[in-house]
């Protein structure tokens, strides 16, 4: 009998559960090859899955290069294909991490829907699976990296839930470990915008055998510990060369998942650390509850690891080396210390400095292993902060045993030319008071030149400080953000001057205002209410608004203005007067009259846009 038509061979089932990439392809025409999308081209097809296949298109005029998933033709009229492929574009761009594959543009309508994504070049995990096992230097290099994109990813609230050696692609880039990519979020889940009866909501058995944590395939409600369940089979394949479980039928790869212990990797492998293999052996619990809850607290976890293969231990009486950190004469520096947003500030005491970190004493809780703390140093013009990375910890019967103050160390995380400037000046036994942090008159002209339009455009228009029109779509909108956030960023760590830099702060400042605004559909579609911007307000429909939360909008609206009920209901019958005579350009008018009046109502939207199709277009609002 042949796989087809046998439902527990696991190669065919898994074909249904595993829409990946095939990198190669039957031979013969394609008929997009040399046409255009957009702007590009398609030259070459990269591979093809269960949903589409990806081209690689050039740029008509510059030639630059990107990837192109087009879906294919037969699933271009399922609405639940066609909302999986707008979430794939919805989650990597609530996302925004360097580690995952950046989406430039997407147009999920029908016949040809696409994404439009950077071209990467290099190789699937997959590739160098095949070549056999790893070291745990190399595996431990990756396997951080990917923990970094899945920590963004759980913290924006979405579970990729298809994570493989297939989604995870190596980039070289110089002669360091390989850059990771995350990619295909095609079944991602937004854990907090699921709509029930779709293709991905509970119940829905989608993803990876091999990798699919026991919840996962039991229909369970998914969180991300579901991704860090595969994230330790892909650590055991890295490790072992080979699947924790391998089984001649899917029922039983699943229930072997559900139910059975895997063999520890260093039991199979004796090159692999006993501490490194109780790492991922926690990653693969059953439990949701045993596994690490969250996938910095497994970056931890594997760093130690290796540092323990690095450094073993040994006699107590031997400390190891503290390498940036040795103990040299210094005068204890005042450091105020926060440990991530919304934790309290403590202020705490520099033992040793050296240019690249700093040594911090303390007896309370230590922060963990290479998670990020920002420290300020106190300066008459203003605080000079840096991102750090904790690097080391020297626990209190440690520091006893080596004669020294417990605490930790940190790492300088791309410190600012100011940030730089004031550890040189410590170090050379300077107060900070004495310290006039270094300006640039190229760098101040190159900042006032960024930040004269935002002056012009005012503080109190949403839309104006962000220089958009308000009928832009709400991904846009996220999008100019983001990038105006990040510039901003850029600018404040510039050598300039104090008084500058609170301007850059301020601009800064209205600018995530406009962000957290513009940027969800509910306080958007309020915001857009107050000014009549009902065009803004189909666009936070289109964007996901549900009519239950427009409705609890639109009540709150109307009770504030009573005196709007008289005009409106004048509007809405002039309205509908010229649309029985069909008058449509004076409906159009009249239904606008209404809508920004009471500009919450989802009956007025759908009475307009229909007015507007009639009248030969869709209207303004789209996705």
């Amino acid at each position: 009998m042949s796989s087809e038509a046998n439902p527990d061979k696991p190669e065919a089932l898994r074909e249904t559960l595993e829409p990946s990439i095939n990198r190669g392809h039957e031979p013969g025409s394609d008929p997009l090859l040399g046409t255009c999308i957009g702007s590009f081209r398609l030259t070459r097809r990269l591979g093809q899955g269960g949903m589409g296949a990806v081209y690689l298109g050039e740029h008509v005029d510059i030639g630059s290069r990107v990837a192109i998933k087009v879906l294919h033709g037969r699933l271009a009229s399922s609405p639940q294909v066609l909302r999986r492929f707008h979430m794939e574009a919805r989650a990597v761009n609530l996302i925004g991490h360097e580690n995952i594959v950046n989406i430039i543009d997407i147009n999920p309508a029908p016949p040809l829907p696409y994404l439009i994504m950077e071209h990467l070049e290099g190789e699937p995990l997959s590739a160098l699976l095949a070549r056999g096992p790893v070291r745990a230097e190399v595996a431990v290099a990756l396997l951080a990296q990917v923990c970094d994109a899945l920590e963004a990813t759980h913290a924006r609230g979405i579970v990729h839930r298809d994570l493989k050696p297939e989604n995870l692609f190596l980039l070289q880039r110089g002669t360091g470990p390989a850059f990771v990519k995350v990619l295909d979020f095609g079944i991602a889940k937004l854990l907090d915008a699921e709509e029930p009866n779709t293709d991905t909501a509970e119940g829905a058995i989608i993803g990876s055998a091999d990798y699919m944590a026991p919840e996962q395939s039991r229909g369970d409600p998914l969180d991300g510990r579901a991704d860090i369940y595969a994230l330790g089979v892909i650590a055991y394949q890295l490790v072992t060369g080979r699947l924790p479980f391998v089984e001649r039928s899917l029922t039983a790869l699943l229930l072997a998942h559900q139910t059975k212990q895997p063999i520890a990797p260093t039991a199979l492998c004796p090159d692999v650390p006993p501490a490194l293999s109780s790492v991922i052996l926690q990653a693969l619990a059953k439990d949701p509850e045993a596994r690490y809850q969250s996938a910095s607290t497994m970056r931890g976890a594997l760093q130690v690891a290796l540092d323990m293969v690095r450094s073993p231990p040994g006699p107590a009486r031997t400390p190891p080396p503290i390498g940036p950190f040795a103990q040299r004469p210094a005068t204890a520096l005042p450091v105020l210390v926060t440990a991530g947003p919304g934790a309290p500030t403590e202020q705490l005491t520099c033992t040793d400095l050296t240019r690249g970190g700093m040594f911090l004493c303390t007896d309370q809780a230590l922060p963990p292993l290479l998670s990020r703390v920002t420290l300020a140093l106190e300066h008459p013009d203003g605080e000079l902060t840096c991102e750090c990375e904790v690097v080391r910890h020297v626990k209190a019967e440690e520091a006893s045993t080596w004669g020294m103050a417990a605490g930790f160390g940190v790492q300088f995380v791309e410190p600012s030319i100011s940030f730089k400037a004031a550890v040189a000046h410590l170090m050379l036994g300077q107060p900070l008071n004495t310290l006039h942090p270094p300006t640039d008159p190229a760098a101040e002209a190159e900042v006032e030149q960024v930040l004269a339009p935002y002056r012009e455009r005012g503080t109190e228009d949403l839309y104006a400080i962000l220089a958009l029109p308000p009928d832009t779509g709400c991904e846009e909108l996220r999008l100019r953000a983001r990038r105006a956030c990040h510039a901003l960023e850029r600018l404040r760590a510039r050598p300039i001057s104090p008084p500058l830099r609170a301007k850059v702060d301020m601009v800064l400042e209205r600018v995530r205002k406009a962000s957290e605004t513009l940027g969800h559909p509910q306080r958007r579609a309020a915001y857009d209410a107050e000014r009549g911007n009902f065009h803004g307000v189909a666009r936070c429909l289109y964007a996901g608004l549900t009519p239950t939360q427009l409705e609890e909008l639109r009540r709150d609206f109307l009770a504030r203005r009573p005196h709007t009920q008289g005009p409106l209901r004048v509007h809405l019958a002039t309205a509908q007067a010229h649309q029985q005579a069909g008058l449509l350009g004076h409906a159009r008018e009249a239904y606008e009259r209404a809508l920004i009046l009471d500009p919450l109502s989802l009956e007025l939207h759908k009475q307009y846009l229909a007015v507007c199709r009639a009248l030969g277009g869709a209207g303004r609002p789209g996705p």
